[in-house]
């Protein structure tokens, strides 16, 4: 007989709150406590970046390699510059957008991981599997959203800016909230559009960090990378809140770690 005790209960903001721009956001907090959970959860949490690093180059090369048919002549092309083919600009964008969309389950799942560390719960390398069973609506809200980027681009450079920082919430919004995917952008953007100055401080901060972290080789984008996810985990906690799900059981432990972070997942 199953006697457990279960309380959903909320950790941060809201929809509602978000929407009116009723929630704290300090950059200098923000950036503080991601740091901190990237070296507090460093050798459990790289397994999964590193995994979802390999997917996504895997992705890139072989999109490259169908149009192409030799990825080698990228290499050349920036070797010397004068010889440079405006067909592999278009596949190298083509190969990117690419391994973006395919990719985006995975993403979704290493993300919440990340927002689970934001909630104070661990995480398994395994659950970077979370994010497949959100695949559809995941890839419908990243290509919607790639396009729109696209487009604005055309139009000025600075909106796919705005576009990228004003839909960074989506992913987190259709996998935690099960808001649909076209909701989730909007939602996402009405919500950054009240905070848009700190946010564009912190991300603006971010950038410089991927930047410094390329320059050692890509090497640094080992703390990088998970460091860019705690900040998403942490505004959107902030933001938008995480609901919980508190269980007090009368099953022996063992049975209870294999649960674990369910209750981030399924509240």
């Amino acid at each position: 007989m199953n006697n457990d005790i279960e309380k959903d209960f909320n950790l941060g903001g809201s929809i509602e709150r978000a929407l009116s721009g009723d929630y704290e956001l300090n950059a200098g907090e923000v950036l503080k406590e991601a740091w901190n959970h990237t070296i507090k959860n460093f050798l459990s949490f790289s397994p999964a970046v590193v995994l979802l690093m390999a997917i996504q180059l895997a992705i890139f090369f072989i999109a490259l390699k169908l149009q192409l048919g030799n990825p080698a002549v990228v290499l050349d092309a920036f070797i010397t510059p004068g010889e440079f083919d405006p067909s592999i600009f278009s596949a190298i964008m083509i190969a990117n957008f690419s391994y973006e969309v395919v990719s985006a389950p995975i993403y979704a799942g290493i993300s919440l991981m990340a927002m689970s560390h934001a909630a104070g719960l661990a995480t398994k390398s395994r659950h970077i599997s979370k994010g497949l069973q959100f695949t559809i609506p995941v890839i419908i809200a990243t290509l919607a959203s790639l396009v729109l980027q696209g487009i604005a681009g055309m139009i000025l450079p600075f909106l796919s800016l705005y576009l990228t920082l004003a839909f960074s919430n989506s992913i987190l919004l259709i996998c935690e909230k099960k808001v649909p995917p076209m909701q989730s952008l909007l939602l996402s953007l009405r919500a950054v559009n009240k905070k848009i100055l700190p946010l564009a401080g912190i991300y603006s901060f971010v950038v410089i960090m991927f930047a410094i972290g390329a320059m050692f080789y890509g090497l640094g984008l080992i703390f990088v990378i998970p460091f860019f996810l705690h900040v998403k985990g942490i505004v959107y906690r902030n933001m938008f809140g995480i609901k919980l799900k508190i269980i007090a059981s009368d099953r022996p432990k063992d049975e209870d770690d294999n649960d674990n972070n369910s209750q981030v997942f399924n509240a």
